[in-house]
């Protein structure tokens, strides 16, 4: 965006209160997704039906939700690999007919929250860009599309976890332990804060209340499904370890693990579990360091996780995402990166045969190194885009450091 036009908007917003400004996220967020929502409906999702078939996972979605509607438990009478909180979260879309439309609605609702939850809590640094991290985040390609489109869950979680990440950043460490401990049981991914939160508490004491919360609402959760599904209830985490009893490969989801599969190379659970822990362990160290703040420290964590998880999907890409626009709304090029970077996933698709109909839609020999190469840009970018970030401060950790320079 012009730069001149961008201080034109900025101007005019200046005279905006808050209030409104929520009002005018709320506005765009429904115009712009009512519009995708009903031109996939009156012209897209048909054609997609009949030749590419429906989102793999909504059938999942519908059958354990109304399974729950129906008196059923979660593990031990309806089949589940996810945690449980994700499953109860989508309630209201089976309760509303459990239509693709109901269930975009829904999905659609978290990513406005996402936007809602990023202006209101940066807003305290720094009103106007965080307005314009907000509304960026609402026109995310890697999000709207997949939400919509694909008909991915994976906006509940990113909302659950910027909402963490956020309550850390501004100091509210018990409450975001709160919401990391619910985000847990939505989708384990969310665990990989708390070593934020434990080496930001001011005292001993203060990382044992935060440990206590995490595990005893943990215990909370879990507790109905101890008791009446053990077994069944402590075998769901053997996905996230890559095993699972549906015969799931290793590399089941569409990522680049996905396409070298494809071109004959099997690695084993244990070869993908040593390369996350020693990758990850490298992230954490990395981002963990002193002189980094939560912002910066769960950028590293974040996208190396997706970088290196062989059960990444498109819509993980989401979550670093949301933190790179938070630098992105003063380097104009990191937002584009942000937008660039779902169209080599996108084309990737059509080489891989991880779909409903069980082979590419461009079936060539090598399609799979076609599709592995697109991966691999998607990949770059993201790794680059976090490197560019990371050369100075977002507007988020300069005021929080200049804030403390003045106490």
């Amino acid at each position: 965006m012009p730069q001149g036009l961008v201080q034109g908007l900025n101007s005019r917003l200046g005279s905006v209160s808050p209030r409104r400004r929520t009002y005018l996220l709320i506005a765009v967020w429904a115009l712009f997704f009512g519009a995708l929502i009903a031109f996939d409906a009156l012209y897209l999702r048909d054609f997609l039906n009949a030749n590419v078939g429906s989102p793999v996972d909504i059938s999942f979605y519908r059958e354990r939700t109304q399974g729950v509607l129906d008196g059923l438990w979660l593990y031990r009478d309806i089949p589940c690999e996810s945690p449980p909180l994700i499953v109860y979260l989508m309630l209201p879309a089976q309760m509303a007919g459990g239509s693709d439309l109901a269930y975009q609605i829904w999905f659609s609702f978290f990513i406005l929250m996402t936007s809602l939850t990023i202006y209101w809590a940066l807003r305290r640094y720094d009103d106007a860009k965080a307005f314009w991290v907000a509304l960026i985040f609402l026109f995310v390609p890697v999000s709207t599309i997949e939400t919509v489109i694909g008909l991915e869950d994976e906006a509940i979680v990113v909302w659950i976890m910027v909402l963490s990440i956020l309550l850390a950043v501004i100091g509210r460490l018990r409450w975001s332990a709160v919401a990391l401990t619910i985000g847990i049981w939505t989708k384990l991914l969310n665990a990989i804060l708390f070593p934020f939160l434990w080496r930001d508490a001011k005292s001993p004491r203060e990382r044992w209340v935060l440990l206590g919360i995490v595990l005893g609402l943990s215990f909370l959760i879990c507790l109905p499904f101890l008791i009446v599904c053990p077994v069944e209830f402590l075998s769901f985490p053997k996905y996230y370890f890559l095993s699972s009893g549906s015969g799931d490969t290793p590399t089941s989801n569409l990522n680049i693990w996905d396409f070298l599969s494809m071109g004959g190379l099997e690695l084993p659970s244990w070869f993908f579990l040593i390369m996350i822990l020693g990758v990850m362990l490298l992230a954490f160290y990395l981002g963990l360091k002193r002189k980094r703040t939560i912002l910066e420290g769960m950028l590293i964590v974040l996208t190396a996780f997706v970088l290196i998880y062989p059960r990444t999907t498109a819509s993980y890409y989401t979550f670093p995402i949301a933190l790179l626009l938070i630098w992105g709304v003063e380097n104009r090029w990191l937002v584009v990166r942000c937008f660039l970077i779902y169209l080599p996933l996108l084309f990737s698709l059509l080489f891989t045969n991880n779909n409903s109909l069980g082979e590419p839609f461009i079936d060539w020999e090598w399609g799979w190194a076609v599709g592995a190469i697109l991966q691999l840009i998607a990949m770059v970018l993201l790794l680059d885009s976090a490197r560019l970030a990371l050369r100075e401060r977002n507007f988020v950790d300069r005021r929080a450091v200049a804030k403390e320079a003045r106490t």
